[in-house]
């Protein structure tokens, strides 16, 4: 586990998204509110490495994964990701009582997951690719 983990939630009427930074210790920092455009999913993982350091991680669900360019983006620049099957995320929105509340909330929860030892394993993680040769291009 690195030192900063990020959320990331659908904004209100799936507009946007949410974002929210969570340390090893499970306090949250204020929300980050983006667009759904590849510019904004480049610009947050570029204010995590200014706010946070190079030692973060992502959490997304797994359908949002597959949606958005956040998670390509975030092995490429060499951070892991964690991917969130549906089945836990919906039990983790029921127990908790997330659908009702705001997006923040529900992201922050997303970012509190790994650091749970007994859900970890129900997660998936990402992990970078191995960069031992230069590029060719």
């Amino acid at each position: 586990m690195s030192g900063f983990i990020c959320g990331v939630w659908l904004g209100r009427r799936g507009r946007g998204l949410v974002a929210v930074v969570v340390d090893e210790d499970g306090r949250a920092h204020a929300p980050l509110v983006l667009d759904r455009h590849p510019d904004a999913a480049w610009e947050l993982l570029d204010w995590l490495d200014a706010s946070v350091g190079l030692d973060w991680e992502l959490v997304l669900p797994d359908w949002l994964a597959r949606q958005s360019p956040l998670c390509s983006f975030a092995l490429e620049r060499g951070n892991s990701v964690w991917l969130v099957p549906p089945a836990i995320l919906d039990a983790v929105r029921i127990v908790a009582n997330l659908a009702t509340g705001p997006p923040a909330r529900t992201a922050a929860a997303l970012a509190r997951l790994p650091l749970a030892h007994a859900l970890r394993p129900c997660l998936r993680r990402l992990d970078p690719p191995e960069r031992n040769q230069l590029p060719l291009f």
